[in-house]
């Protein structure tokens, strides 16, 4: 028996797989682990040049690494990737939605019509959707099952503001500026996880939304002043983490015993492993906003 790790893993495949190296031994009763696991690793999209070898982004040259083609701005490339997957498996463990897109100044929409970077979450959502048969198969059918959806969203879904999920036109925000639209991307990765949970309260699968920090990562570059840029390069590793530091609170989330001991069921987690405040607007008593969103992608 072994378990299956699936991951959108933006810029952080390494730390993920030598974690899973160090700690799988001490996992294997909790996890029902007997040898090392498959890791599925999926990217957004392959940069040119880029190797397609998922080994040649690791230093574990043993890990069992599988490369599956997901593209996150296109809702059928979901459907596609899962069936991929499925064909391959028959059961999966932790599935962690990492990958990310900002926009620039510009506004683009996807070939679904959808503004690029609002696909952080329904890119997320469309992929979890399709993989639920088998999530839920996994929680059913194993033993001691401890089955994970970790969505990454950020300290950003704080500042979203007078969100509309009723349309296409109230998710695109054309009006908006762009770091306000990548604000509102972030709410609905946490009304996401919250919808989610909600929907799998009769099952054993833990749901979490998690803010990994302020990552060094290229995901900002092209929207950020000459300024900015000089002055993160100069001073950022004060208060930027490192992607490995980035990695842990998403690594806690996905398999430490904690999560459900203290019953952590569409938590928010900040670093390090710590549950945060969602916003009001995230926190959604009434569960509209989350019920809307996910009427509107799931149509």
């Amino acid at each position: 028996m072994e378990a299956v790790f699936l991951g959108l893993l933006y810029g952080l495949l390494d730390t993920f797989v030598r974690f899973i190296h160090a700690n799988i031994p001490p996992f294997r009763s909790r996890w029902s682990v007997a040898k090392m696991p498959d890791l599925s690793v999926w990217h957004q999209e392959q940069n040119p040049g880029e190797s397609s070898d998922p080994k040649d982004q690791t230093t574990c040259p043993d890990a069992q690494l599988d490369f599956i083609h997901f593209d996150l701005t296109i809702l059928s490339s979901a459907k596609t990737a899962a069936e991929n997957f499925t064909s391959r498996e028959s059961r999966l463990d932790i599935l962690i939605n990492n990958a990310g897109i900002i926009g620039d100044t510009r506004y683009e929409l996807s070939p679904d019509g959808i503004e690029l970077t609002a696909c952080n979450a329904t890119g997320h959502f469309a992929l979890t959707s399709h993989l639920l048969p088998i999530l839920k198969k996994t929680a059913s059918s194993v033993s001691d099952p401890h089955v994970r959806i970790v969505n990454v969203a950020s300290l950003a879904h704080l500042f979203a503001t007078n969100p509309d999920l009723s349309s296409l036109e109230g998710i695109n925000r054309r009006d908006d500026r762009p770091m306000r639209r990548y604000d509102h991307s972030k709410l609905n990765n946490v009304l996401f996880t919250n919808e989610l949970q909600k929907r799998l309260s009769d099952t054993s699968i833990y749901c979490l939304s998690v803010h990994p920090g302020l990552v060094a990562s290229d995901i900002f570059n092209g929207i950020m002043s000459d300024f900015l840029t000089n002055w993160f390069t100069k001073f950022g590793s004060y208060i930027i983490a490192s992607p490995h530091e980035g990695a842990l609170t998403q690594l806690y989330a996905a398999t430490s015993p904690d999560i459900e001991i203290k019953g952590l069921r569409a938590a928010y987690l900040v670093p390090y492993g710590q549950v945060g405040r969602k916003s009001l607007l995230a926190q959604d008593r009434d569960g509209k906003l989350g019920q809307q969103f996910w009427n509107f992608v799931n149509v």
